[in-house]
């Protein structure tokens, strides 16, 4: 994406955010880090794409803004990826073809959505990585980190798996830390999960 002079810090993001906090925007909170059987936080994200992910994600024609207590799927995968990471590049070629295989699958599709969140990453930065990646799913922007923080992790990439409980709220099922591949064994374990809750609130 032309990006030069990118670098890793050694003790991770939040390592570098307390050796650099006049460069990180926003407030620091003490968090746990949520983990399975959590409630996933209720964010509100703006829509970047238009017409094709208001109707991949079940939202009115004139929505400008998805909150998760409004998406229509019984199962969500979040990934929280940074535009300058070069293992999130990797994960999103790859979840973009998860996509094509879940939107064929006659258990996942329409029951599970996958959505992408850019952690401090502007708006335009966001639309920029899809248009060049090609990424089929919706990607969004969390360019104060505030979800990150919310949710109290480490470092990108990340991937939740989420259930809907059918009042709005959103629990953790499953944790994917750092790169993974979403492969079949991973695709059979969505499978499993959706198979495991259908009908159950």
């Amino acid at each position: 994406m032309g990006y030069t002079n990118v670098f890793r810090y050694p003790a991770g993001f939040h390592g570098w955010k307390e050796a650099h906090p006049e460069r990180v925007v926003g407030s620091a909170q003490a968090q746990r880090a949520l983990t399975r059987g959590d409630a996933f936080p209720d964010c509100r994200l703006a829509i970047l794409s238009g017409e094709g992910d208001r109707e991949y994600l079940g939202l009115p024609e004139d929505a400008r803004w998805l909150a998760l207590s409004d998406l229509n799927a019984r199962f969500a995968l979040i990934q929280l990826y940074n535009t300058m990471c070069n293992e999130c590049v990797s994960e999103t070629k790859r979840l973009s073809q998860l996509y094509r295989q879940i939107e064929d699958d006659p258990v996942l599709a329409g029951t599970l959505k996958i959505i992408g969140v850019g952690i401090y990453d502007t708006n335009r930065a966001v639309v920029k990585f899809r248009k060049h990646y090609d990424v089929l799913y919706p990607l969004f922007s969390d360019s104060h980190g505030e979800i990150f923080e919310c949710l109290g992790q480490a470092q990108v990439p990340l991937a939740y798996l989420l259930r809907a409980k059918g009042d709005g709220t959103w629990i953790i099922e499953m944790i994917k830390r750092g790169y993974f591949e979403p492969d079949e064994a991973f695709l059979n374990s969505l499978r499993q999960a959706v198979i495991r809750y259908e009908g159950i609130d």
